[in-house]
């Protein structure tokens, strides 16, 4: 959008963009640590939330839809050259090839099928995704963790039943890179981008953007790719475009009404 029209729905959250509320400051993912990520929230005007995280929200009072525990492998998805799952259980890709880019596919997924509002807000989805992608021995843990911080988050939001529905949460990959490999194990980074916040006029936290780096170590396990740590680094983080500006409320909100988050990566 152009110049001088009122930008409440929106923020770009980079550490050299001039002029801008919260420039410099911490993104909006990385004060709440789900497992070992770390997710924060810092808004303009001194707003500092110690909290953030993903689907469909909730809709009023009903309980979000389960997920069918099986997907027909056309749909599943996938990530790297000739890596695909075979098929979803539980809302989540699985079925990855023993291989290096079997492990890249599995890491890409697991991270996005833990970035949609439909995470943070329903506990019975949330667990059955942990369920799905972790470990047998990192799942007790990461489910306590995840508990709570979501839980926090949910709080220092300020969201309701009422304004679930207008959540916005997404990540996309932009880049894999495999640190090392074997049969039986593998370390990968993948670089996403990450789309947070409400967009309502009175909103704790406007839509906002930042990048991180995710660092997965996977194991072999039940004949599949299980998440056994996940940790969160910064970046790498572009410069805004001169020329672009964060869009209005009203258009942030009706982006992500007409927009579908892609389900799976690949």
């Amino acid at each position: 959008m152009a110049g001088n029209q009122k930008q409440a729905g929106t923020r770009n959250l980079t550490a050299k963009a001039s002029g801008t509320a919260g420039a410099g400051e911490a993104s909006p993912w990385r004060r709440l640590k789900v497992g070992s990520i770390v997710f924060g929230v810092v808004l303009a005007l001194g707003l500092a939330l110690t909290l953030f995280g993903g689907g469909e929200g909730t809709k009023g009072k009903a309980t979000p839809k389960t997920p069918a525990s099986s997907t027909p492998t056309s749909q599943a998805g996938g990530s790297g050259p000739g890596a695909k799952a075979k098929t979803v259980k539980d809302g989540v890709p699985v079925g990855y090839p023993r291989t290096k880019d079997g492990a890249a596919a599995a890491a890409v997924n697991y991270q996005v099928a833990r970035s949609s509002p439909g995470y943070f807000t329903d506990p019975a989805l949330r667990h059955q995704v942990l369920k799905t992608m972790m470990t047998s021995s990192a799942l007790a843990n990461q489910q306590a963790q995840d508990d709570q911080s979501t839980k926090a988050l949910m709080v220092a939001l300020g969201v309701t039943e009422k304004t679930a529905p207008e959540m916005v949460m997404r990540a996309a990959s932009l880049g894999t890179s495999v640190r090392s490999y074997s049969e039986d194990t593998a370390t990968v980074k993948v670089w996403m981008s990450e789309v947070v916040g409400v967009p309502t006029e009175k909103s704790k936290m406007p839509v906002s953007g930042s990048w991180s780096t995710y660092t997965l170590i996977l194991q072999w396990q039940d004949g599949d790719w299980k998440v056994a740590t996940i940790d969160l680094t910064d970046g790498p983080t572009p410069l805004v475009a001169p020329d672009q500006s964060a869009s209005s409320t009203d258009e942030m909100r009706l982006a992500n009404k007409e927009f579908e988050a892609p389900r799976y990566a690949g």
